[in-house]
């Protein structure tokens, strides 16, 4: 333990309202890292002002780039670190005390393909306060050992509580920058493919801010679901795995309701980024209609439930939407024997309280 060196890379981005408590969170864990690294993501000069002046209390380095996005910024920090073990830390979250500890006692290193720890994270709201004291999903399987769970599901790996093997995340090519949103599902999937392995600890290692202004409630989010799930596409094309059907099986169900979702949110609040979603649905339906890994039941349900979101017009969609709503068809729709329904129903039709 004694011999192993991490450094703790930051992405900042006019985080002035929390870097300082990231950086005292890194500041008090119990085996501090060998070094700090924040990489500047192209702030403004005032931020980028106060960022300097914290370099008096604290003991870290800056990067600075063009703004570039959080995986880009990540990317730089890991590339010129000096530690054989990576922390990462997202400006608006924060280390519990052992952070380091745990996941460096959790780590196998006598595993030649060992690639990275991860731990359970607290969540806390933007006013700080504890929401609650585990984030993980424990339905799901941890460690993650199988595709059902990397490309099913969400992975629940959060990166500002994992400890990460340099060589590996180089020799996966790090982040992708063009993803801001899923960055994580699709590196952690990444080292999978590799053949690197991967441990888990259930205990809290870092605080997890939900943060309304974070880029996971920008469209950002909506634009780099679409972006994954066409890596996935193409990573997994049909018939590639023997006795799975990745598409059929594992994507779709995880993804079908989402981008439906995404043009009914849409059309509820103002319309903004009405078109592109749209434009991806239509394609999504489009992949779903020529897949083999479908039943052709299967189909006929998702298009026709799909069907007024892709055929009305955004003001019809809306009006629609509303006679549901207000006639009381909610509640029995969310009662069809249909999970797949159920969940469409329960998780993306607004309520009449949102309206």
């Amino acid at each position: 333990m004694a011999s192993t060196s991490v450094s703790v890379v930051i992405a900042f981005y006019n985080g002035s309202r929390w870097i300082e408590r990231a950086l005292e969170s890194v500041q008090n864990q119990t085996m501090p890292p060998n070094e700090v690294i924040v990489v500047n993501d192209g702030s403004s000069e005032e931020e980028l002002g106060f960022l300097v002046g914290l370099q008096k209390r604290f003991n870290f380095q800056i990067l600075s780039q063009e703004n570039s996005g959080q995986s880009a910024a990540r990317n730089l920090g890991v590339s010129k670190a000096t530690s054989d073990y990576i922390c990462l830390l997202d400006q608006d979250d924060y280390y519990l005390p052992k952070h380091n500890q745990i996941l460096v006692e959790n780590a196998d290193f006598e595993d030649p393909t060992f690639g990275f720890s991860y731990g359970d994270l607290w969540r806390s709201n933007e006013a700080g306060q504890i929401l609650s004291h585990s984030s993980i999903n424990v339905k799901i399987k941890h460690p993650h050992t199988s595709l059902n769970t990397l490309v099913g599901k969400n992975m629940f790996i959060v990166p500002s509580a994992t400890l990460i093997s340099r060589t590996a995340f180089l020799a996966v090519g790090g982040f992708d920058p063009e993803l801001r949103g899923f960055e994580d599902d699709d590196l952690f999937l990444r080292f999978f493919l590799a053949g690197y392995s991967n441990r888990f600890t259930p205990e809290a290692v870092t605080v997890w801010t939900i943060n309304t202004s974070s880029t996971s409630f920008t469209e950002s989010m909506a634009r780099s679901r679409f972006i994954y799930f066409k890596k996935l596409l193409k990573t997994f094309p049909e018939g590639s795995v023997v006795g799975t059907y990745v598409f059929g099986q594992l994507m779709y169900k995880r993804f079908a309701y989402q981008f439906a979702g995404d043009v009914i949110e849409s059309a509820f609040k103002g319309g903004e980024n009405y078109e592109e979603r749209l434009s991806r649905l239509k394609e999504f339906r489009s992949i779903v209609r020529s897949s083999n890994e479908i039943t052709a039941r299967g189909k006929r349900k998702y298009l026709f439930i799909t069907f007024p979101i892709v055929k009305f017009s955004k003001k019809i969609l809306r009006l629609f939407l509303l006679v549901i709503l207000r006639s009381g068809l909610l509640s029995v729709l969310a009662r069809l024997p249909s999970k797949a329904l159920r969940e469409f129903v329960g998780r993306y039709l607004p309520r009449k309280k949102d309206l």
